[in-house]
């Protein structure tokens, strides 16, 4: 029997077309010895603080929208989802394989170490928009990517991805303030969730495939 966990990748906002599924075959690791699972850092992309008024204004509108989500990130000392996500994934992936996760944290590959595969994780989107329908009603939209890398030859082995909205009116929702000020932390309860989903959305994509000979 060959087991593969199978990345399909489906997002679920308009604009954006489906990838193209990469296998990581773990039967191919488990026989290469994999033994070892390590996350990347990437530097942390800006946040686009999107409100009605600035979405009209084009290029300064967009620069208008990565100066005030600097700000708010900068104001409330928030972390890249992303960091979040491929700390939960490479738990996934390290239990799939009966391996453990190097403990250093992000960072760790270039502070030493020996690990087999590398979890990258992209963020690719992360924006404070408000709901078309309801103009004062803000939350987090968030988009990665996930790569699963050998970590000796730099071959990608599986890839992953995630595109995270909360409903409208949900516990995930507030105004622009709330979130710019984090009142009743809003904002880094709404980043911790879309980081779970995203990293639920990409491990519910490892499907197990069972190959059984004759």
């Amino acid at each position: 029997m060959r087991i593969a966990f199978v990345f399909a990748v489906t997002l679920g906002v308009s604009g954006c077309a489906s990838v193209k599924p990469v296998n990581l075959d773990l039967a191919d690791l488990t026989e290469s010895g994999a033994r070892v699972v390590a996350t990347t850092e990437r530097p942390m992309p800006a946040l686009s603080a999107i409100t009605p008024t600035k979405a009209q204004f084009g290029f300064l509108g967009g620069m208008a929208m990565a100066s005030a989500g600097k700000r708010i990130v900068e104001e409330n000392g928030v972390d890249d989802p992303a960091v979040r996500v491929s700390s939960e994934l490479a738990d996934q992936l390290a239990e799939a394989l009966g391996a453990e996760v190097m403990s250093e944290g992000p960072g760790m590959v270039e502070a030493g170490g020996q690990p087999d595969v590398l979890v990258d994780v992209q963020t690719r989107v992360w924006q404070l928009i408000y709901y078309k329908s309801a103009w004062g009603t803000y939350s987090i939209t968030y988009r990665a990517k996930a790569q699963f890398i050998d970590a000796d030859t730099d071959t990608v082995l599986g890839t992953g991805s995630c595109s995270v909205r909360p409903e409208k009116g949900s516990e995930w929702t507030a105004g622009y303030k709330d979130f710019a000020e984090n009142r009743d932390a809003i904002l880094t309860r709404t980043l911790a969730f879309v980081a779970r989903q995203c990293a639920a959305q990409i491990g519910g994509q490892l499907a197990a495939v069972a190959d059984t000979d004759g």
